[in-house]
């Protein structure tokens, strides 16, 4: 079965676990990225999946045709990039949480207004705009 994010990140997936994480590793493995196990924690909006990706814990959250979240730790930057080819757009925001992890934030409207909410907070550390400078 070939799938992409289409089918479970543009529009809203099935509500069923084992559907959807069929549907969410085939769309990474077809990105070659084999690595990738996650399991479906959320069935409905938002969605959350949790796994890992060579080693590396891996959370996964989306609100369909919203946004997007992943989080590793450590830092997976390879994982994000193939997830950014599969959503084909570049993630928004990359930052560190107080525990260790690195998130990476796909917005398909408000990125603006995200990107004020990450600013001087210290629960987010280092944030970064990715998609363009920051003025």
């Amino acid at each position: 079965m070939t799938t992409t994010a289409a089918t479970w990140f543009y529009r809203a997936p099935e509500n069923q676990a084992y559907l959807l994480a069929e549907r969410v590793n085939g769309t990474f493995w077809e990105e070659r990225l084999g690595g990738v196990w996650l399991s479906v924690q959320k069935a409905d909006a938002p969605f959350s999946m949790t796994g890992n990706y060579n080693g590396a814990d891996v959370k996964m959250d989306w609100d369909t045709n919203k946004w997007m979240r992943l989080q590793t730790a450590p830092a997976s930057p390879g994982l994000a990039k193939g997830l950014g080819n599969m959503l084909h757009r570049g993630a928004n925001f990359r930052y560190e949480t107080a525990d260790g992890h690195t998130v990476w934030e796909w917005w398909i409207a408000n990125a603006d207004k995200r990107w004020q909410e990450l600013q001087g907070k210290p629960a987010f550390r280092n944030p970064a705009r990715l998609d363009k400078s920051a003025s």
